[in-house]
C-alpha cells in the first residue's frame, strides 16, 4: 500500500475507534443502575437517568443545574454538608478517590441517604469530578430498625438491659455526675397474669412504661432490665430531683389505681446517687436495688389486698 494512503488511513482508524469508545461509554453512562453526575465545581455538566430518578427530577432539569438544591444544610451529626463535600472534592481533585455515605435532599426537599463514590476524570480540556450514587435509604432504614430492636424492649418500647448496661459504663467517667439510679419492681405481676391473663400482664407492663416516661426527664435513660424490673439513669441530677422523680412515680401509680376503671398496678421503688468518678456504678445500682427490695414485701402484701378487693372480690389470694 502507498505510504501516503497508509498515513491517511491511520488517523481515520483512530478516529473511528475513538468514536466507538465514546459511544460505548455513553451507552454505559445512560443505562447504568447507579446515578452518575459529572460535576464542575457546583454545576452538573452531565448526568444519567438513574441520577434523575434518585433526586426525583426530570433529566433535562437536572442536567446543567446546580447541586445546591440537593444539599441539606447539615448532616445528622451536625456537620455542614457543603463543607463536608468541599473537603472531599478537594481531595478527589488531588487524585484521591473517595467512598462515603451522606444524606441529601430530593427535589421536593425530602431526605434521602446515598452512597457516593467520587473520582477525578479528564474530559477534553476540563478536569471534572465523577459522582457515582446509589440510593441506600431502605438499607439505612433497615439498619436503624435492627439497631432499635437490639436496644429496645419489645413489649414496652423502653430501652433494654443491653443499652442500660452500655449507658452505665458511659456514665462511670464522672463527666455526668451526680448520676441518680432508680430501680422499680412491679408488684404482683404473676398475680395479674394468673388471674387476669397474660394480655393483662402485658398491658400492665406497658402502663408501667407510660408512668415512668411521665415521671422522668427526656434525657433520662428508662429501661426494662428484667421480667418485672425497670431501672432509670439520671445523669447530672441532684438528690432533690431524684427524690421528686420517685414521688412522681408513686403519685402516678396511685392515680392509675383510682382511675375509672381502676388499674391493677403497684411499684416498689429504690434509688441511690453517684457523686464522683471514684464510686462504682455497679455499687450504686446495688444500693438502689437493695432499697427497692426493702419495701417490696410490704408493697406486695398491700397490692394483694387491693387486687383481691378490686378485681376478685374474694378472700386474699396468694401470688
Amino acid at each position: 500500500m502507498d505510504d501516503k494512503l497508509l498515513n491517511h488511513c491511520e488517523p481515520m482508524a483512530i478516529e473511528e475507534r475513538l468514536r466507538e469508545s465514546e459511544e460505548k461509554y455513553r451507552l454505559l453512562f445512560e443505562t447504568a443502575n447507579d446515578g452518575i453526575l459529572l460535576i464542575d465545581r457546583l454545576d452538573i455538566v452531565d448526568c444519567n437517568q438513574s441520577a434523575a430518578n434518585i433526586f426525583d427530577v426530570e433529566l433535562e432539569k437536572l442536567r446543567g443545574s446546580s447541586v445546591k438544591p440537593f444539599l441539606p444544610p447539615v448532616q445528622l451529626d451536625g456537620r455542614s454538608t457543603f463543607n463536608l463535600l468541599k473537603e472531599k472534592g478537594e481531595r478527589v481533585l488531588q487524585g484521591e478517590p473517595m467512598l462515603f455515605e451522606i444524606g441529601l435532599n430530593r427535589a421536593d426537599k425530602s431526605p434521602i441517604d446515598v452512597e457516593i463514590s467520587l473520582n477525578r476524570i479528564q474530559l477534553r480540556d476540563k478536569t471534572l469530578v465523577q459522582v457515582l450514587m446509589r440510593n441506600i435509604t431502605e438499607r439505612k432504614e433497615m439498619e436503624e430498625w435492627l439497631r432499635y430492636l437490639n436496644l429496645h424492649d419489645k413489649p414496652t418500647g423502653l430501652y433494654n438491659r443491653n443499652y442500660f448496661e452500655e449507658e452505665m459504663e458511659r456514665l462511670q467517667s464522672g463527666r455526668f455526675d451526680p448520676v441518680g439510679i432508680v430501680v422499680c419492681d412491679v408488684d404482683g405481676l404473676k398475680l395479674v397474669n394468673d388471674n387476669l391473663g397474660h394480655q393483662a400482664g402485658d398491658e400492665l407492663l406497658a402502663a408501667v412504661a407510660n408512668i415512668l416516661l411521665r415521671s422522668f426527664r427526656s434525657s433520662d435513660v428508662i429501661a426494662r432490665i428484667g421480667g418485672d424490673e425497670f431501672a432509670i439513669l439520671l445523669p447530672q441530677c441532684t438528690k432533690e430531683a431524684v427524690v421528686a422523680a420517685c414521688q412522681r412515680i408513686r403519685d402516678n401509680v396511685e392515680a392509675s389505681r383510682h382511675s375509672t376503671p381502676p388499674f391493677p398496678i403497684s411499684l416498689s421503688v429504690g434509688w441511690a446517687l453517684k457523686h464522683t468518678a471514684a464510686e462504682n456504678m455497679e455499687d450504686v445500682f446495688r444500693e438502689a436495688d437493695n432499697l427497692m427490695y426493702r419495701e417490696k414485701p410490704h408493697n406486695r402484701e398491700k397490692f394483694r389486698e387491693f387486687f383481691n378487693r378490686t378485681f376478685l372480690q374474694a378472700e386474699p389470694v396468694e401470688g
